[in-house]
């Protein structure tokens, strides 16, 4: 029995040994993709635009073929090509080595090429081996070569500052962070809205250039069909319990203004069915510290002065939210925040009843928001300073 189970462990180490044979390959012979972006011609053909570690990180720039830019730690590669993936392996050979993308933080899509579709560069990133579900999709207002080939304030590697902005942009709740993963799930479920992340550049004819990521892509099915601002994707997260900092300005009753430093919020999203009338509950709970006002209300004097400004905290979380819904039903008849998903969950007998008709449905649904907001400290001054 022993020597069965020793020949059964030496068959499975020389099987995990070779099994990875044909895919060996050292980093140093491969070009390492920080980030990359795609754009669409007008007569169809793809532009791919890639960020790449530079490895002699030398200032000097390379004589490669297809180089649009370089500096000491990234070189900037475009080419050509029928489709995604021939306009990558075109960019490979100009490069001389294979294209590695799973170090790529991010990938960004021209504003054309989403609105002309996207299926065909999703089945191309999910059939390349080394792309990561997880990386982050994202939108360009214009050209998403303009977005790789800018040069990032204060940055060696302009792919590192994107990244940084979309985890902060992200907990204020302006900006929806979307892997490839997140966003082919929504495209394979019918009944719920295709999402992506917008970013913007500014500054673009200055040689330090800075990023506007705020906003969200709308889509119908694989096709971009419009945008909500910032205020409007902020009221989407706050509908998804996703804002856990950023700062919210509310008006008093006197007209003077509190600003409020978000520490945390929470949300539940409930379908409830009354007299066979379906309607959709949200409770938003909200934490949060004063960091700035010019009310004359002092709450060391009258500790109710607190619910006050709880109050008005509450009001501007709504308004928000107010602001989201109203984009989602009456503008775009999108279901951006998956109320159709809870549903299914919730009543499933009902859902199997009212899918085919939840694009008709969606936008006449009665919501009901609730916002409870908390303010925890005035700040190390109890009233303004006059």
């Amino acid at each position: 029995m022993k020597r069965l189970i020793s020949i059964f462990i030496i068959i499975v180490l020389m099987i995990a040994s070779t099994g990875c044979k044909q895919s060996k390959q050292e980093i140093n012979q491969m070009g390492i993709v920080l980030t990359t972006g795609f754009d669409l011609t007008p007569d169809g053909k793809y532009i791919f635009t890639a960020e790449l570690l530079n490895p002699e990180s030398s200032s000097s720039s390379t004589s490669k073929k297809n180089t649009t830019e370089s500096s000491s730690d990234v070189v900037i590669f475009t080419s050509l090509g029928d489709t995604p993936y021939t306009a990558t392996t075109n960019l490979a050979e100009s490069y001389g080595k294979p294209l590695f993308f799973a170090h790529s933080k991010y990938v960004v899509l021209g504003e054309n090429l989403s609105k002309q579709g996207l299926n065909l560069f999703m089945d191309a990133v999910f059939r390349i081996r080394t792309t990561r579900p997880d990386t982050i999709l994202l939108i360009a207002k214009g050209r998403a070569s303009d977005i790789v080939k800018a040069n990032a304030a204060g940055e060696k590697i302009p792919a590192d500052s994107i990244e940084n902005l979309v985890k902060f942009q992200s907990s204020m709740g302006y900006f929806p962070m979307i892997s490839r993963l997140d966003f082919a799930n929504a495209l394979l479920n019918k009944t719920s809205t295709p999402i992506l992340g917008v970013i913007t550049l500014k500054n673009k004819f200055n040689t330090d250039n800075t990023f506007d990521l705020s906003g969200t892509a709308i889509f119908k099915n694989d096709k971009l069909i419009g945008f909500m601002d910032m205020n409007e994707t902020r009221g989407m997260e706050w509908i998804e319990g996703k804002v856990q900092s950023g700062i919210v300005s509310a008006h008093m009753p006197d007209n003077s203004i509190v600003d409020f430093s978000i520490l945390h919020s929470k949300s539940k999203i409930k379908p409830l069915i009354k007299k066979d009338s379906l309607s959709i509950q949200i409770n938003i709970n909200a934490e949060a510290n004063i960091v700035e006002m010019t009310s004359t209300l002092n709450p060391m004097k009258d500790y109710k002065v607190m619910d006050k400004f709880s109050t008005a905290l509450s009001n501007s979380i709504k308004s928000e939210v107010l602001l989201a819904l109203n984009s989602a039903q009456k503008k775009y008849k999108s279901d951006v925040f998956g109320f159709g998903n809870i549903i299914s969950q919730t009543y499933p007998d009902l859902w199997d009843k009212i899918k085919p008709e939840w694009q008709s449905i969606f936008p006449n649904i009665k919501v009901d928001v609730t916002v409870t907001s908390s303010v925890k400290r005035p700040g190390l001054i109890s009233k303004p300073i006059k």
